[in-house]
């Protein structure tokens, strides 16, 4: 998921250092740049479509600005190299007069023309329009890389363009230490474009016929690469790393410490015997059991996980023959049994209360399973659990305690595992589809389901699509069950067109920390700039009711979309499940195989508290739908119970036709 960045360029903490100018009479025709990017977003979501340009920052240089870069102050450009692998290089040709927002900063008390001032800019281009519009301007990289906390500048390049030479422009700190106030010395700029260069607390200036303004990126974005360490010494690293920017250590409670003990015994075994596969299981073990859903590892290269998938075919080879669920109610019920099944012919029939699992109960000998995935709740532990619980190797004896319906007193049986049909499995609801719509109930709402939010182009095609055609519906149902989440830029934007242009939703929901590499702390970004957003498209706003699908499987930026609607009083969420729990925002790290591991790395609160929205909690859903008998056998008959409740909400909220 892509960290938003607000370009909006105001002060500088460094102390006051010496200023050079250099000045040539040669006038600029192009700027050209290159992104030496080490962030995996870009790799990942710059090729569905991404933007270079200048974009005009004078509004945010001495006052919060709260409004996004129309498009008349963009100067596009190209890229010059494929988005990978990176450098990514670009150029920007210039024109004999851009348009963009003046700012007097000559600091002599008088009103003067002043100057233009852009940065460079690379960009998700969520629309394929080129110019970059609301979120697509948070999605992106800059030329300048600002304090975390104050949102300063540390280092990095603007464009000035003066219209004349009578504009003067800061070249210095004064004795508050920060740029572009007041107390700054000044120096006269040409007319046309300068290039302000700013690293290590000093501004130096440049003229020519090409300029040079690279993307900076930001510390907490970079991706770190342990691949050349050995197995011992980038486990090691790794636990370094999160022991230092993990963001939720306090909510978990986790003692690093205490996590090295544990697995570096495995680590230096795997290394004695230079054994990748068991170095891979190590650090899978390690990451699922963190309960963290964005804390994950994975490859499908069976160089690597071999041994891991062996043990999960093994595992899972075979079977009791009956299927479990797990009612609202706390009760774990076969809900199917197989044909001539042991489960059969042990006495199980639907309904059956499992009560003991080998001795235990349900619960104890459910958390005891090795995990497959990665998951951030209990609940969705649990449910995981669930679906294997009744899956042992072949041969396997296995002791269960159970109950039968109307009976009062348990009954014990050994059935042994084998390969069995587990009975008739809840008929499947959704559709292979990427992108699903249709109408549902008497009324005829407009229902819309997506896989996840990262195919940036074609998930705001359909969900164009989809709105053209259900605007004048009373009610939308968007069901995002299984949604594993994705870019959260994509997630506000398509949660955007909820709000029409004339009631914009401000995005001053969510306090984010961030750890800072030069202060080495937890910062957030400083109050002031809250911007809002609107339908990209207004004629496709949608103003009717809205009700949200979710369940275990939805996600991260699909619990984001989620809640941000909910929150913001525009949609009511539904559901028979826990969500995921994955708050925050994703780092990642690549250990030695080349495989990657990510981790929580921006805390995420409810603005102006303490509260976390998300992680470890998941959504909480405006109706709950129970998970009992009948809900077994309308799920049985083939009905969607969910969505039969979302429909029987909007028919008793949704406005009558008059």
């Amino acid at each position: 998921m892509l960290r938003l960045t607000t370009i909006a360029v105001v002060t500088l903490s460094f102390a006051v250092l010496s200023v050079a100018q250099t000045s040539k009479d040669r006038k600029p025709v192009r700027v050209v740049g290159e992104f030496n990017y080490q962030s995996t977003v870009v790799a990942k979501y710059f090729t569905g479509g991404a933007t270079a340009e200048l974009i005009c920052v004078s509004r945010s240089l001495r006052a919060d600005n709260n409004e996004y870069v129309p498009k008349a102050e963009q100067i596009l450009g190209r890229f010059t190299t494929p988005i990978y692998p990176p450098p990514l290089k670009f150029e920007i040709p210039l024109p004999v007069e851009p348009q963009c927002a003046d700012i007097d900063l000559d600091n002599n008390g008088r009103k003067n023309v002043g100057v233009k001032v852009f940065a460079a800019i690379t960009a998700i281009n969520l629309f394929g329009d080129s110019y970059l519009e609301q979120l697509e301007q948070e999605s992106g990289f800059t030329s300048v890389v600002a304090d975390s906390n104050s949102a300063s500048i540390r280092t990095g390049t603007l464009l000035v363009f003066a219209p004349d030479a009578n504009q003067r422009i800061s070249s210095g700190f004064g004795s508050d230490g920060k740029l572009f106030t007041e107390d700054d010395p000044t120096v006269p700029v040409a007319a046309g474009y300068t290039l302000m260069k700013i690293s290590g607390g000093k501004v130096e200036f440049e003229r020519g016929t090409e300029l040079r303004m690279d993307i900076a990126q930001p510390g907490e974005s970079k991706s770190p690469d342990f691949s050349s360490q050995g197995f011992v010494e980038s486990f090691n690293s790794l636990i370094d790393l999160l022991k230092e920017r993990y963001a939720y250590t306090e909510l978990r409670k986790i003692d690093w410490e205490q996590k090295r003990s544990e697995y570096l015994p495995r680590i230096r075994a795997a290394e004695a015997k230079q054994d990748l596969q068991d170095y891979y299981l190590a650090i899978y073990d390690f990451a699922s059991g963190m309960n963290d859903g964005h804390v994950q590892t994975g490859t499908y290269d069976p160089k690597i996980a071999g041994k891991r998938q062996e043990m999960i075919r093994k595992r899972l080879s075979g079977n009791l023959g009956a299927q479990l669920i797990r009612y609202s109610d706390g009760r774990f019920i076969v809900f199917a049994v197989g044909e001539d099944s042991a489960a059969e012919k042990a006495g199980l029939v639907v309904g059956s209360e499992i009560l003991k699992i080998n001795g235990r109960d349900v619960l104890t000998y459910l958390r005891s399973l090795p995990k497959i995935g990665f998951v951030g709740t209990e609940e969705r532990a649990i449910a995981d659990a669930v679906r294997q619980a009744f899956f042992f190797p072949i041969g396997e004896s296995v002791t269960l305690e159970f109950r039968r319906p109307g009976e009062t007193s348990g009954v014990s049986a050994v059935l042994v595992s084998g390969d069995f049909q587990t009975g008739n499995a809840f008929p499947e609801l959704r559709d292979s589809n990427p992108i699903s719509m249709k109408v549902v109930g008497e009324r005829r709402y407009g229902y819309v389901r997506w896989n996840d939010f990262e195919n940036t182009q074609m998930n705001i095609a359909g969900f164009e699509t989809f709105l053209g055609r259900s605007n004048t519906a009373p009610g939308i149902i968007i069901d995002l069950r299984g949604n594993g989440g994705g870019l959260l830029a994509l997630m506000y934007t398509m949660a955007s067109y909820m709000f029409p242009t004339e009631k914009p939703v401000s995005l001053n929901w969510l306090d984010t920390y961030l750890y800072d590499d030069v202060t080495r702390k937890w910062v957030t970004a400083p109050e002031g700039v809250v911007r809002s957003v609107s339908a990209p498209r207004p004629e496709l706003a949608y103003t009717g009711k809205v009700v949200v699908l979710v369940d275990g499987d939805s996600a991260s930026s699909a619990e984001f979309f989620s809640q941000f609607l909910q929150y913001k009083g525009r949609a009511v969420v539904i559901a028979d499940s826990g969500t995921d729990g994955a708050g925050g925002t994703i780092r990642s790290v690549t250990l030695p195989g080349g495989f990657g591991f990510t981790y929580t790395g921006g805390r995420m609160y409810f603005a102006g508290t303490r509260e976390v929205n998300l992680e470890g909690k998941g959504v909480t859903a405006d109706v709950r739908v129970p998970i009992n008998d009948d809900y077994v056998r309308r799920r049985h008959g083939g009905e969607d119970v969910v969505l039969a409740a979302a429909i029987k909400y909007l028919d008793k909220n949704a406005p009558k036709e008059p």
